[in-house]
């Protein structure tokens, strides 16, 4: 990667709307970015829509030079383009999309995202990578209920059609003049860390069989310049250690600055918080983000162990570092 002078991820999409709370320097919040735009007057008409996913637009400046990655889309399209609008996002400089895994809450707003990104840009296909696990039919299995199926991941033929030029492997990838890195699969070596509790999905000749481990998900990494790596986990289904522990074995001479994103240290998986906190503490992290299916009792507990250093997501909010 090539070592970036400046990093700004802009919340597009995020569980949570939060514009009271304290934020430190170098986070803008909601209102404060309303505000900074010409905000005349508070009210909902001007305000984002807090949904169940996440999409982080994410800028990085190389000099005089910026790239800019779309990261995610949210679940569908209305929550998507109103918080566009609403945060005055400017979708024409995007220069590819990368969607974390295969998941509806995740991927359901990427044909509106790709209709908005090239009539801003003057019909400039977008670069869209993707594992080819990502299009796999999908289904969960929660305790006490039938299997309920999932939302598909928009088709190829869909995407393609709206304006993605798709990179399907399962490859790792540096993209964006070596602004952002895009993982590979991330190695499972943790113990605890098992994956999607109940995850399933359909095989070629139409059964379901389970899959926990979504080997589909990846991390984008960003090199800071003094300050070090910049990871980007939507959901951490592989596990927040073994996100973080991979994200260190690719690059072993850059310190892990900080990460954002889903934990998903929620429901079946808030048994593991202890030992999640516990392993975070070995990467010496200075901003901890997180963000979408964290949970508020992994939130409550990495704000308790590492204070200042968690400043938990919302929608609206940009991250300047």
């Amino acid at each position: 990667m090539t070592p970036v002078d400046s990093l700004e991820i802009t919340v597009l999409v995020d569980n949570v709307t939060d514009s009271l709370s304290s934020t430190p320097a170098f986070v803008e919040t909601e209102f404060a970015g309303n505000w900074r735009r010409g905000m005349a007057w508070l009210g909902g008409k001007c305000l984002c829509c807090a949904a169940h996913g996440l999409s982080c637009l994410v800028t990085a400046r190389i000099g005089d030079q910026a790239h800019t990655l779309l990261f995610d889309t949210g679940p569908e399209d209305w929550v998507f383009e109103r918080n566009v609008v609403r945060l005055g996002a400017d979708l024409g400089k995007v220069g590819a999309m990368v969607l974390s895994h295969g998941h509806w809450d995740h991927a359901g707003a990427m044909p509106r995202a790709l209709q908005m990104m090239t009539l801003a840009n003057g019909g400039r296909r977008i670069p869209t990578y993707m594992h080819p696990g990502m299009f796999a039919q999908r289904a969960v299995k929660f305790p006490g209920r039938p299997l309920m199926p999932m939302e598909d991941v928009p088709s190829e033929q869909i995407l393609a059609g709206n304006g993605a030029d798709l990179v399907i492997t399962t490859e790792e990838q540096s993209i964006l003049g070596g602004a952002f890195y895009v993982s590979g699969e991330i190695p499972r070596v943790t113990p605890y860390e098992r994956g999607l509790p109940g995850q399933h999905r359909k095989t070629a000749s139409g059964e379901w069989e389970p899959d926990e481990l979504l080997m589909d998900e990846r991390f984008v990494a960003i090199n800071i310049a003094n300050k070090g790596l910049f990871v980007l986990t939507a959901c951490s289904h592989a596990g927040l250690i073994n996100v973080l522990t991979a994200a260190r074995a690719r690059f072993p001479t850059t310190p892990i600055f900080g990460v954002l994103g889903g934990f998903h240290l929620s429901g079946a998986t808030e048994a593991i918080i202890p030992q999640t906190v516990d392993a975070l503490a070995g990467f010496d992290l200075s901003l901890i983000a997180a963000a979408h299916c964290t949970g508020w009792r992994a939130t409550a507990a990495l704000a308790t162990r590492f204070g200042d250093k968690v400043v938990p997501s919302a929608v609206g909010k940009r991250f300047s570092l």
